[in-house]
């Protein structure tokens, strides 16, 4: 199948891989896809992206979990009936003390924009775990080729990996997206006026 895609939607491809390392994720979801999508400036669905506000930046953060949990969000917890003490004995107990805490201190992930296959600056290859794809990343893939078969494109393009992450099923994604202030639907209209336009 990959032999189907452009240029371009290979590099989102390995740079969703690299998104997934960046921010210390231990898989590689449609929400990196979308990442690597927005971060390729200009080109078909990125454009859409960049209109709409969804830029790599905003995806990125809208991913980072936003840190411990305080005093403050434990009372407005209590107030819709959640004890924040009883579901952390809970983790602690299935999952080992310290379970909701924050993880050992790492240092800061580097930026590899533009370098595929694990190479680095210097272009020394440094040790590099496989982080596997998850079940929707890999729907959203084949996806991408149903997407273009039915637009009558013969490769497949980084907006027919776009028009693959955008599925309603795909309730990370569509999180995701509401975090920015928008949702699936909209972000696939956009694309597809875009699309028509430049055809």
């Amino acid at each position: 199948m990959f032999e189907q895609f452009t240029k371009e939607a290979r590099f989102a491809v390995i740079q969703a891989q690299e998104e997934a390392r960046d921010l210390a994720h231990t898989w590689i979801g449609s929400e990196h896809l979308l990442v690597a999508v927005a971060a390729q400036e200009g080109a078909p669905g990125a454009a859409t992206l960049a209109r709409l506000g969804i830029t790599p930046a905003a995806c990125r953060a809208a991913l980072t979990p936003a840190g411990p949990l305080d005093a403050g969000d434990a009372e407005a917890l209590r107030a819709l009936g959640i004890d924040l003490d009883a579901v952390r004995a809970r983790a602690e107990e299935r999952f080992g003390p310290g379970a909701l805490g924050p993880g050992p201190e790492e240092p800061a992930p580097s930026r590899r924009r533009g370098l595929p296959f694990g190479r680095h600056r210097g272009g020394a290859k440094g040790p590099r775990s496989h982080i596997p794809f998850t079940p929707r990343a890999k729907k959203a893939l084949e996806r991408s080729l149903r997407e273009a078969l039915a637009r009558k494109d013969n490769r497949i393009g980084l907006e027919h990996v776009l028009l693959g992450v955008l599925h309603p099923e795909d309730a990370v994604t569509a999180g995701l997206l509401r975090r920015l202030g928008t949702d699936p639907a909209t972000v696939r209209a956009g694309l597809v006026a875009d699309l028509d336009r430049a055809a």
